[in-house]
C-alpha cells in the first residue's frame, strides 16, 4: 500500500499514526496539495490528503475513513478499546479543533496569499475559528478526566495531532488555553514511534 501525505497536514498524520498503531506495512508519498499533483488528483479528486493506495489500485480518502477501514480490516489492536462512544465523541471534538485550525490557515493564504500573514485571524470568521479551538481544547480536557491515557486510541490519537498541530501553526497564540491533561497525554505518548516519526514539519 502506498499513503499520500504532506509532512504538515493533521489529517494525514492521523491516517498515518492509525496505520502504524494497527502494524500496516506501507510506502509514503510525499505531494503538495496547492499545486494539484497529479497522482494526488488521481486519487482523490478533491485533491486532498491522506489518500491510501490498496494494493488492488483503489484509494480511500479522508483520515477518520481511513482509520474506520484499518479498524475493520485488523480489529486488534483496537484504537476503539473499552467505551466506544466516549473514546469517538472525544475523536469528533478533537476533529473539531483540527477543522478549526486548518480552516484558518486556508483563510490566511485567501486573505493574504501567505500562512504566516493573520489577518484573517482577526475578520469574524476568524475570531469563530479561534473560539471553537479555545472551546475544543477545553472540551477535549475535561474529557480526559474520565479516560485512561492507555491504550492509545483514536480519541487520544486526533486530540495529540490537534495540539501539535495547533503550536505548530500558532507557536506564539496568547489565546491559548491551560489544558493539563492534554499535555499529560501528549507527553505519555510522545516517544512512541507512531507519535514521534509523524512531528509535522515544513518541506
Amino acid at each position: 500500500m502506498k499513503l499520500l501525505i504532506n509532512t504538515t497536514s493533521p489529517y494525514a498524520r492521523i491516517a498515518r499514526i492509525c496505520l502504524l498503531e494497527k502494524g500496516f506495512d506501507f510506502e509514503l508519498q510525499i505531494v503538495n496539495p496547492w499545486a494539484d499533483d497529479p497522482d494526488l488528483l488521481k486519487a482523490n479528486t478533491a485533491a486532498r490528503v491522506p489518500a491510501l493506495l490498496l494494493d488492488d489500485g483503489r484509494a480511500l480518502t479522508e483520515s477518520l475513513l481511513i482509520a474506520l477501514w484499518a479498524e475493520t480490516e485488523r480489529p486488534d489492536p483496537t484504537l476503539l478499546p473499552g467505551d466506544k462512544a466516549a473514546v469517538t465523541v472525544l475523536a469528533g471534538v478533537a476533529m473539531g479543533v483540527v477543522e478549526a485550525a486548518v480552516h484558518t490557515m486556508v483563510g490566511r493564504v485567501i486573505t493574504s496569499g501567505a500562512l504566516t500573514e493573520p489577518a484573517f485571524d482577526d475578520a469574524p470568521v476568524g475570531q469563530r475559528r479561534r473560539r471553537s479551538m479555545i472551546t475544543g481544547f477545553q472540551s477535549i480536557d475535561e474529557m480526559l478526566a474520565n479516560q485512561s491515557m492507555e491504550p492509545i486510541n483514536l480519541g487520544s490519537i486526533v486530540s495529540i495531532v490537534a495540539l501539535e498541530y495547533v503550536h505548530f501553526r500558532f507557536p506564539q497564540a496568547d489565546w491559548f488555553p491551560d489544558v493539563p491533561r492534554l499535555d499529560a497525554l501528549s507527553a505519555a505518548h510522545a516517544a512512541r514511534p507512531s507519535i514521534a516519526d509523524t512531528t509535522p514539519r515544513e518541506g
